[in-house]
């Protein structure tokens, strides 16, 4: 996996749930031995609309509190594809994009794995719905997730590898094109139209025939 895209999804990785939110436009996630990564999202631009979601590009700033303040990283540009059926958090790199796939119901992770997908959890929900829902799935990922209609099959999260951010998105299938119906070949003609004869009912509004 290419580092770029690796470090971003390392960033959203740690080993404790922090529940202490101070700022409201911030969103905590884990928190470390030495403080608790934040973040804030700058800019949510919709890129693609398919037919299990939307495909949108993100611009977040990403903190790191601890009690000696907080310190202001550097903002990261990514994706995330919001979708009841297939929920994903991405990094795009050089040549491939990595993806991180949600499982709100997932009965294959532990609940150790479930710990440190928080930030991703954090992520998503806090594009997708907004800080405070984030905030609740942190907390109540299968719980939130089910109030918001969410219908994933996936059994565990996952990390997979696409070309492109684009990848993600389900395209309809193009209309199928329908041939011109023609008559049956013993068919009778259309009888010709009958022209109606120029008279009072047909004149332009306004003009009165004279006696």
């Amino acid at each position: 996996m290419l580092a770029r895209s690796a470090a971003l999804l390392v960033l959203l990785t740690g080993s404790a749930v922090a529940q202490d939110y101070n700022r409201a436009d911030l969103v905590r996630g884990l928190c470390h031995k030495d403080g608790c990564d934040e973040f804030q999202v700058l800019r949510v631009e919709p890129m693609l609309t398919g037919t299990t979601g939307v495909l949108k590009r993100t611009q977040v700033k990403t903190f790191h509190a601890s009690h000696s303040g907080r310190a202001e990283r550097e903002a990261e540009a990514g994706y995330v594809y919001c979708s009841p059926t297939k929920p994903a958090v991405m990094a795009q790199g050089t040549s491939r994009t990595a993806a991180f796939m949600l499982a709100p119901f997932a009965t294959e992770d532990s609940s150790e794995t479930i710990r440190k997908n928080a930030n991703f959890v954090a992520m998503y929900f806090a594009i997708c719905h907004g800080p405070d829902v984030a905030r609740q799935a942190v907390r109540d990922l299968r719980g939130t997730a089910s109030s918001l209609g969410y219908r994933v099959a996936a059994t565990g999260s996952r990390m997979v590898e696409l070309k492109a951010p684009e990848d993600i998105v389900d395209r309809a299938p193009p209309p199928v094109a329908q041939a011109p119906r023609t008559a049956p070949p013993n068919a009778p003609a259309a009888p010709l139209r009958r022209e109606a004869a120029p008279g009072p009912a047909l004149l332009p509004p306004g003009e009165i025939p004279e006696d």
